[in-house]
């Protein structure tokens, strides 16, 4: 697994108004963080500025002892070593679902790509590889989703509610594949609504007032 090794200090974001005041985080391969928040407490911009699609405003941003600099052209880096979950699944309606999971592989040949055989028998997909995205069920398109974050074998999984478009049975199943894979050392941020998922965490946060507060 990568080294994993991210550092927010002093992180600040405004949009006209105050949205990030004071943010201060770590994020290593034994990390597995929930935020939760009520909306429009900034979830969302902070899982952009982890996920190196939105720059900030102040503050220090570090990974592995590198500074993130705002206009600086991360797309390597974040296809490389993030993979993001989102709660729309974000798959493209035209391809098979083997062709979604493979997507990231067309952009990045150089580097390390799971073993697709075993990251679908994982998630139990073999049987829809063939099927258009469009005919699956909801928890179906998330395990899809989630095989295409782990493709090329990331160290930092960034979720922004996984489990709320899903019933509780799909709910479980997703959070026990985010389990397996911090247990295989892959660092993990969930943004969440769903109290008994944050619950679950090693490290729970609340997102108030711009700043991060410990829970549990």
């Amino acid at each position: 697994m990568k080294e994993l090794n991210v550092q927010l200090r002093h992180i600040q974001k405004s949009y006209g108004r105050p949205v990030l005041t004071d943010i201060n985080l770590d994020i290593t391969n034994d990390s597995y963080i929930t935020v939760v928040g009520k909306s429009g407490s900034g979830k969302s911009t902070l899982l952009n500025i982890l996920g190196l699609v939105e720059g900030y405003d102040a503050g220090e941003f570090l990974w592995s002892g590198k500074r993130i600099r705002n206009g600086t052209d991360y797309s390597r880096l974040r296809l490389e070593r993030i993979g993001f979950i989102f709660q729309s699944y974000n798959l493209i309606p035209t391809l098979s679902c083997k062709e979604n999971i493979l997507m990231p592989t067309l952009y990045n040949r150089r580097s390390k790509v799971q073993n697709f055989d075993e990251l679908v028998a994982l998630l139990d997909i073999g049987h829809l590889l063939d099927q258009r995205v469009t005919t699956l069920s909801g928890g179906e398109k998330q395990r899809v989703a989630i095989a295409r974050a782990l493709i090329l074998d990331p160290c930092l999984i960034l979720a922004d509610e996984p489990t709320g478009n899903l019933d509780t049975q799909n709910r479980d199943i997703i959070f026990r594949l985010l389990q397996h894979e911090h247990e295989k050392g892959r660092g993990i941020l969930i943004i969440t609504h769903d109290t008994d998922i944050a619950a679950r965490a090693e490290t729970q946060y609340l997102l108030e007032g711009g700043i991060l507060h410990p829970k549990g």
